[in-house]
């Protein structure tokens, strides 16, 4: 049987292909926290979100050289391996929107590419060593899903569905030609070394308004517009990751 090799999400340091049988009678470790995220300073966002994130944190798009997409990404640090919503004790920070990617860990999406123009397929994988043993296990002995399994499951495929839902929103941008580079400079107050981050993308406003009324009308319809200015909103939260970096 040929093997598969499964590339890790950043934040993952294994995956393995969840299984009924091989991880019945296992859950979520009960001691588990955001630890395993406390050195990412971005995380992958859904369209679906962003009106949500766009309170809490900077929103901008990077391109995925592997992929060729755009990623929405919430920022959470202004240097490298800096996460400042997760605190010592691997908490994230109260009364701040958790986004899914964080929700969802130990589990993820892998999608395997099909041979010779089969489709692809998509596969939930685990990070095994963040389950154990469980009175309340996602499958029983038999392999059979039990009540706990139902809402981790919710969160995976609703994750996935909107993952496509995102896929088509950034393409769409691109296609109207919205995206423009940028980076992020702060200068502390009072003094201090200066922090830059590279390779970010933003919406230009201007080519925004200067769209057709037909390309204006899809968006709208599409509630892709909604997004659009959520993330354009957040860019004031540069503001905030740089006096939360001067308190820590």
């Amino acid at each position: 049987m040929e093997s598969i090799t499964i590339k890790p999400p950043p934040g993952y340091s294994s995956l393995t292909p969840f299984d009924r049988f091989r991880h019945a009678g296992r859950s979520i470790l009960p001691q588990r926290n955001q630890a395993w995220c406390g050195k990412l300073n971005s995380v992958f966002l859904n369209v679906a979100e962003l009106g949500k994130a766009c309170a809490d944190y900077p929103i901008a798009f990077v391109h995925d050289s592997g992929s060729g997409e755009y990623l929405p990404m919430a920022l959470l640090g202004l240097r490298a391996a800096e996460n400042l919503f997760v605190d010592g004790k691997g908490q994230w920070q109260a009364r701040s929107y958790v986004p899914a990617y964080v929700r969802r860990h130990p589990f993820c999406i892998v999608e395997l590419p099909g041979k010779d123009g089969a489709e692809s397929q998509r596969l939930i994988c685990v990070q095994e060593d963040q389950l154990g043993p469980s009175a309340k296990p996602y499958f029983d002995a038999q392999g059979q899903p039990t009540a706990e399994w139902t809402p981790m499951k919710d969160l995976i495929e609703a994750m996935e569905a909107s993952r496509q839902q995102t896929r088509a929103f950034t393409r769409r941008l691109e296609a109207f030609g919205l995206f423009t580079p940028f980076d992020a400079l702060a200068l502390p107050r009072g003094g201090g070394q200066q922090m830059r981050l590279q390779g970010m993308h933003r919406v230009d406003e201007e080519k925004l308004n200067a769209l057709g009324a037909r390309e204006q009308k899809l968006l709208m319809r599409k509630g892709e517009l909604r997004a659009v200015y959520a993330h354009l909103l957040s860019l004031v939260n540069f503001g905030r990751l740089l006096d939360m970096t001067q308190r820590s």
